[in-house]
């Protein structure tokens, strides 16, 4: 079996008049890409990308994705700029949120992704609350196996997964993979992921329920109702596991006093490293999805700079891992991802790096590990708050396992750096 081409320009030697921006041009416009040839002449391209969180600091900038915008009209394509809704319902922040559509344009506005800047539209591909989606199933799926893919990416000619490359709180890495495991699924596949579906749900101490009915208002699916004593009933079979009920009824109880006042919960808590093998689950679905008809109607593009332990979705930015690598491109999920996890294992750790300081975490504190800054040795996972201290040196490599397993790319690559060379004077 050959190789999947991952093709890059680097960070290396940029000085007067050579930005990264005119490296990027000479990557999509090069021969050996062809993204010229792969968009049609009025096609519809969505741009799946991600806004960044209240107060991030290290998320992508917009001028990037100004640039694939810009590239794609001369190309003859259509751009549209495309995020999902987050889980879960901000009640601290409703203005400027991830939790629901119109909050996240606004917040995306505030980080500089709005129509103006970009000169494309700028919209939520799944809705307002993350439930416009199309159902595929996949029947390789391991946990998952009905697929909720955001509508926005199914009726687009063809979608650019266009990836911040850095590290993540919860599955060690982010690229091209955790984009389509999360980014391109709706709240049904975020809620099947993090917290194991619908089924996963259930009423914990109904006795607390004072029938307000917040919560049904809230619920996007009518999957929660009143019964004769005004208390809460959960249907599991309509809960899309959003979690917005959480939020809301939850909202204002002091952290050392919910597990005795709550009344919605969990059954169990879901593994990290199962967590990362039910987003690959999506991720095959959407990449079934997105080709059903048997076109080739994606490609992904990973910007590996500002590379951090934490994702975007997080309102942190983090001392970065190392140092800037560059920008990739293939036509193979898991290739590109796999390439850039081991652009950064080689590299050598930045100063003041979590490996050099240590990190705090909801799992307690992680000590500061030397050999990181070393190259050649592991930096993603090690650093992942949410992620159990056990599973950190692993959950990196079950991510691209996983994905492996669905059969939607190859860990074997070619990585071929088109950097423009310098004259020397």
């Amino acid at each position: 079996m050959s190789k999947s081409k991952v093709l890059m320009v680097n960070t290396k030697e940029m000085g007067m008049g050579d930005s990264l921006i005119d490296r990027f041009d000479y990557l999509w416009k090069h021969e050996k890409t062809g993204l010229k040839d792969w968009i049609k002449e009025g096609e519809i391209i969505a741009i799946k990308t991600h806004f960044g969180s209240r107060n991030q600091t290290r998320h992508l900038r917009p001028m990037y994705i100004r640039k694939v915008v810009d590239l794609v009209r001369e190309a003859g394509g259509i751009p549209w700029v495309c995020e999902g809704v987050g889980l879960f319902w901000d009640e601290r922040n409703k203005e400027a949120t991830m939790s629901n559509g119109p909050g996240y344009i606004f917040l995306a506005n505030k980080h500089g992704f709005n129509t103006g800047a970009l000169n494309a539209p700028v919209v939520m591909d799944d809705g307002i609350v993350g439930t416009e989606v199309f159902r595929v199933h996949n029947e390789k799926g391991k946990h998952i196996k009905d697929v909720a893919l955001a509508m926005g990416l199914r009726i687009a000619d063809k979608t650019l997964i266009v990836s911040h490359f850095k590290g993540h709180d919860g599955a060690g890495f982010g690229g091209a993979l955790k984009q389509l495991g999360i980014g391109c699924v709706g709240n049904e596949g975020k809620g099947g992921a993090h917290w194991g579906g619908g089924q996963n749900i259930y009423i914990k101490r109904p006795e607390n329920c004072t029938g307000c009915g917040k919560c049904i208002r809230i619920c996007p699916t009518g999957a929660l109702s009143l019964d004769e004593n005004n208390k809460i009933v959960h249907n599991p079979d309509k809960c899309i596991a959003c979690t917005m009920c959480f939020a809301k009824c939850h909202f204002g109880i002091p952290p050392k006093e919910l597990e005795e006042k709550r009344i919605f919960a969990v059954k169990r808590i879901i593994p990290s490293v199962e967590q990362v093998e039910r987003m690959m689950d999506n991720a095959a679905g959407v990449v079934q999805g997105i080709n059903s008809d048997g076109e080739d109607r994606l490609r992904y593009i990973n910007i590996a700079i500002d590379i951090t332990s934490h994702c975007d979705c997080m309102s942190a930015g983090g001392h970065l891992l190392v140092p800037d690598q560059g920008i990739l491109y293939s036509t193979d999920p898991i290739a590109i991802d796999q390439a850039c996890v081991d652009l950064v294992t080689q590299a050598r750790g930045m100063p003041e790096s979590p490996a050099e300081t240590g990190l705090n975490s909801p799992h307690g504190r992680i000590d500061p590990i030397p050999e990181a800054m070393e190259p050649d040795n592991l930096k993603f996972g090690l650093f992942s708050c949410f992620v159990d201290p056990k599973s950190r040196p692993i959950i990196a490599e079950t991510q691209l396992s996983a994905a492996h397993t669905q059969g939607i790319g190859s860990r074997e690559y070619e990585l071929i750096d088109i950097t423009p060379k310098k004259e020397k004077k």
